[in-house]
């Protein structure tokens, strides 16, 4: 042999022995892999995932000229090249997992050192109220407190049709401030330009949804400044603002006629089942509410245990509808009684509804009947009502909504009917004060007839609710 192999061979060896020793050390990386060294990459190794960034040495910049701890480590002086001779200070804030930093504007050691320990007791003060040190966006604000709302829905404090009303208000709210704010940057006098903002983008929107939308975000800073998200004195400033509220539309007796002349022949022109179930529900919804004066919510809502169908004076089926705090709108009013005409409606519900238990809704989901009537499927078939039944026609301003048949009972019972004020608040659920800023007092011409009239046996309101042509011939109006 020669000595060229023994040297060969020995090279070889050499060569292998680093490679088990580097494939024990889980080092060693073949050839085709070491170009990743310079790369992202990740590798698998016998020591589990390496990169290829792990072998260069990166230079280090010290960022910090000068260092000084105090108040035993918890408090950091430093100077930086930014800041020349100026000292600034740091404290890990560790329940909120930042760092507090700030510049004590002192060039002495000895005056920084006081400056950092007085905004060190400040920041001690105010974790122990509570308060948070980093303030939050008004997104994430947002946020907690929609969940804060969420709870109280979970708990029965307030249904899930007042928390979409909340989460469309702050949406509003977040529009005017911007998503990403600080919430502790905003001037508490930039809410006196709040109603001009929302004007000048919906022009038709009406001073009492400003107001509800005001008293909203008013509620959010209260949350805020209770979890010490916000401090006590950002309450926002706000323009004064006229607190009466407009006079709610209600339908004319002769557009009330063309809606119900309409909806005795509406379902009659579909073959499809659940079309035609739900063109039914749908008209005697409408029945119910301006017959009642119920909520759109409450009348989803109601079950058959709550209603009861009793013969009134004038031997026309009248109903009694008992209304759970925790589906009405105003729940810390407690449980209310709401009475009205028509309550051969839900005799006839009965006659085709799929739900008839007395646990069962009344105007049930056709797929799913353990849920109420979808919403979508009211506001698609109100759209359809309104567009071809004519009431259109008779619209003055904003459209007709399911929620102007409510306006509609309340009108014409102060107006026509023997129910005075404070009766119609308690079966309505509002207060008087709402009943006249929202309705107005009642037409004392319109009611002369009612309080002079003798031996009447119904209001003239009954004709408009139950109709001309469904009145029985022997319950008309006798002088």
């Amino acid at each position: 042999m020669f000595v060229g192999d023994l040297f060969t061979i020995q090279s070889f060896l050499q060569s292998k022995t680093t490679i088990v020793f580097h494939l024990l050390q889980g080092t060693f990386m073949p050839p085709k892999n070491r170009e990743l060294l310079n790369q992202n990459d990740f590798i698998s190794t016998p020591s589990g995932m390496r990169t290829g960034q792990s072998k260069i040495k990166k230079k280090v910049v010290k960022f910090h000229t000068d260092e000084v701890d105090i108040l035993e480590g918890d408090v950091k002086l430093f100077r930086t090249p930014a800041s020349g001779d100026v000292w600034q200070m740091r404290y890990l804030v560790r329940k909120e997992g930042k760092y507090f930093r700030k510049s004590t504007r002192k060039r002495d050691l000895t005056e920084a050192k006081e400056v950092a320990k007085q905004n060190y007791y400040s920041i001690m003060g105010l974790m122990t109220t509570g308060r948070k040190i980093f303030s939050l966006t008004t997104t994430e604000l947002v946020k907690l407190y929609l969940q804060h709302q969420q709870r109280r829905v979970d708990d029965g404090h307030i249904t899930q049709g007042r928390y979409g009303t909340i989460k469309a208000q702050t949406k509003q709210f977040l529009l005017f401030v911007g998503k990403n704010e600080s919430i502790s940057n905003i001037n508490d006098k930039k809410y006196r330009q709040y109603y001009r903002f929302r004007k000048d983008r919906s022009p038709s929107v009406q001073n009492t949804t400003l107001i509800n939308e005001r008293a909203t975000i008013g509620s959010l800073y209260k949350f805020g400044i209770e979890e010490g998200y916000i401090a006590g004195n950002q309450v926002p400033k706000w323009e004064e603002m006229s607190k009466k509220g407009r006079k709610r539309e209600h339908l004319p007796v002769e557009a009330y006629r063309c809606l119900y002349k309409y909806l005795n022949k509406w379902d009659k022109s579909v073959k499809d089942k659940r079309l035609v179930y739900e063109r039914k529900l749908v008209r005697d919804f409408i029945y119910i509410l301006a017959n009642t004066g119920l909520r759109l919510g409450e009348a989803r809502q109601l079950k058959w245990n709550m209603v009861s169908v009793v013969t009134g004076k004038n031997k026309y089926p009248n109903v009694k509808i008992i209304v759970p705090a925790e589906i009405s709108k105003v729940k810390h009013k407690g449980d209310r009684t709401a009475i009205g005409m028509r309550g051969d409606i839900f005799n006839r519900i009965k006659g085709y509804s799929i739900s008839k238990e007395a646990g069962d809704f009344v105007f049930p989901e056709y797929t799913n009947p353990r849920e109420p009537i979808n919403r979508d499927v009211l506001y698609k078939l109100w759209k359809e009502i309104r567009e071809n039944s004519g009431i259109i026609d008779y619209e003055v301003g904003l459209p007709y909504t399911y929620y102007c048949l409510r306006h509609t009972f309340a009108t014409y019972r102060l107006n026509f009917g023997n129910v005075d004020v404070f009766t119609l608040s308690s079966i309505m659920g509002c207060s008087v004060k709402y009943i006249e800023d929202h309705y107005g007092h009642p037409d004392v011409d319109k009611r002369m007839d009612y309080i002079t009239r003798k031996n009447t046996t119904y209001d003239d309101v009954d004709t408009l609710f139950v109709g001309d042509d469904e009145l029985p011939g022997n319950l008309m109006a006798r002088e």
